[in-house]
């Protein structure tokens, strides 16, 4: 395979890769029970205001510093830092203990600067890397279709992921679906509290 060829398949593969990454990466399923989530868990609604503050602040203060290291250790150590971020801030969701006072606010604080961080490094990390690598061929003609497709696949992975998020949260939907597989299982809310947050903890 020549050099020519092997941009050409290299540039295929980082788009396709970019919308998968994009999709995945944007798929929230927590995000239509995200405040309920975290008054259940037992934080107040001020608690859970302030770690959306911080939330914020973390991409803004992280967004500066990933463009200097993305042009000093290059973009694709940035976008896989940014997806072992969001599994870690789901792991800590997933561990953070029930009405846990002061541990319960650290783990969620702890999730929402990760989150923000993961945020902020994947910011135009992932679509520098994939015009380079389009351009690197002469296809830059090419981006719009790229973005067409990212936002085309992004929305459908959205709405299936709120849908989702929103249904496995529910006790009763959750026992619907598995009494029609004849099983006699009973869910509560506190069983059913994290099921969003565990679909979510993929890179």
């Amino acid at each position: 395979m020549t050099g020519i060829d092997r941009t050409a398949n290299d540039a295929d593969r980082n788009w396709r890769r970019f919308v998968l990454f994009r999709v995945l990466f944007n798929s929230r399923f927590y995000y239509p029970v995200l405040a309920v989530l975290f008054l259940d868990l037992g934080l107040s609604a001020t608690q859970y205001t302030l770690l959306n503050f911080a939330w914020a602040i973390a991409i803004v203060f992280n967004d500066l510093p990933a463009g200097v290291l993305a042009d000093r250790i290059g973009r694709k150590p940035l976008v896989v830092t940014a997806a072992v971020f969001m599994v870690l801030e789901m792991i800590l969701l997933g561990v953070a203990p029930l009405h846990g006072g002061l541990v319960l606010l650290l783990c969620c604080l702890a999730n929402r600067i990760l989150s923000g961080m993961a945020e902020g490094m994947a910011s135009g990390a992932d679509e520098a890397l994939v015009f380079d690598s389009l351009a690197e061929r002469g296809r830059s003609k090419e981006w719009p279709h790229v973005l067409d497709q990212v936002m085309r696949w992004q929305s459908v992975g959205l709405v299936i992921a709120m849908l989702v998020g929103g249904a496995v949260y529910d006790p009763g939907f959750i026992g619907h679906l598995f009494s029609v597989f004849g099983s006699k299982a009973r869910f509560t809310q506190g069983t059913t509290l994290r099921f969003p947050v565990y679909l979510r903890a993929y890179p």
